[in-house]
């Protein structure tokens, strides 16, 4: 009987090793995986900052026409929204520093630059006026 028990115990302590390990392996693997996907992630900011360096630079380019035309009508359409939304807002741009800036404001809380109230009020004016489709 006493050899059952130490079989037993023997095939027990086998099971428990190769439990321990194949943990170890499926942690190690995650462990790559991780790593894999940290790695993917910098490429894609990589990549995402070198090309929004080549659209800068040469963003007059048409040899990226199909790629170049989509990027600019974005980044209008994202301007004349936050021309909108500043004007909803009762704010205007700072010509300086690009900051909101209450409409009634005579200097740019941010840079200090003075804020042509007139000229705010005239821009205001014609943001007002236009009618930007959301798709």
């Amino acid at each position: 009987m006493s050899g059952f028990f130490e079989n037993l115990g023997a095939t027990l302590g086998n099971g428990a090793r190769n439990v321990v390990d194949k943990t170890k392996d499926v942690a190690g693997v995650a462990s790559i995986k991780a790593q894999i996907s940290t790695a993917q992630a910098g490429l894609g900011k990589l990549y995402k900052e070198l090309g929004k360096a080549y659209f800068e630079e040469h963003s007059d380019s048409d040899e990226y026409g199909p790629l170049m035309e989509p990027i600019r009508d974005a980044l209008k359409k994202i301007t004349e929204l936050e021309e909108k939304l500043a004007d909803a807002q009762g704010t205007t741009k700072c010509p300086s520093c690009g900051a909101q800036v209450p409409k009634d404001s005579q200097f740019c809380p941010t840079c200090g630059v003075p804020i042509d109230i007139a000229k705010a009020a005239a821009d205001a004016e014609d943001d007002s006026s236009k009618e930007i489709p959301i798709e």
